[in-house]
């Protein structure tokens, strides 16, 4: 039976190997997942796996990235019907699809995230290379944002915002979905004024 690292090119290689890396520092921990877990989670040998990434600092800059990929195409695909220039629409859109993103998405992430640029403050590089991917995928999401607002500040305010909400779920601070529902409504509008 055939591999299916054999059967794909360079780039969908790396982006499996970094998928494969975000799972195993999800189930490991940052700190104790080796190049050697990678190599068997992705049947390859050691050897193999540094064609693609030149050490572990590499790997996790990777798995950060796949992760914002992910956090990105979830935002994008919630986003894909928000093209309303009606600002109440957008504020029911937005609460909507803020609503959903609360409730469903993976806490597990986000703690990763966090795990992963905290742990890289010690490194100038790394945490250069990984200051960088944060901004470009929060530019992405910030730009729809900033339709509706017509300024960068108020589309970052609203997005900390929504972050912070998500650190205390992540921390297993309960939020009441109605009240979360009906005070994003209000701060867009607000916002949006």
């Amino acid at each position: 039976m055939a591999n299916y690292m054999d059967s794909v090119d360079k780039i969908e290689k790396k982006k499996y190997i970094s998928e494969k890396t975000l799972e195993l520092i999800s189930k490991k921990g940052l700190a104790n997942f080796t190049m050697e877990d990678v190599a068997v989670a992705c049947n390859v040998s050691k050897g193999s796996l540094y064609n693609y990434f030149k050490n572990k600092n590499a790997l996790i800059v990777a798995a950060f990235t796949a992760l914002m990929e992910k956090m990105l195409r979830f935002f994008e695909e919630k986003t894909s019907d928000s093209t309303s220039d009606c600002l109440e629409k957008s504020a029911d859109i937005y609460t909507q699809i803020y609503s959903e993103i609360l409730s469903s998405f993976p806490s597990s992430d986000l703690l990763r995230l966090l795990e992963i640029l905290l742990n890289s403050t010690h490194d100038p590089s790394m945490m250069q290379s990984l200051t960088k991917t944060f901004k470009d995928y929060y530019n992405k999401i910030l730009s729809n944002f900033e339709k509706i607002f017509k300024s960068k500040s108020s589309a970052l305010m609203l997005q900390a915002m929504f972050d912070g909400l998500v650190i205390y779920k992540a921390f297993g601070v309960e939020i009441s979905d109605e009240e979360i529902q009906e005070n994003v409504r209000k701060i867009v509008l607000c916002l949006a004024k």
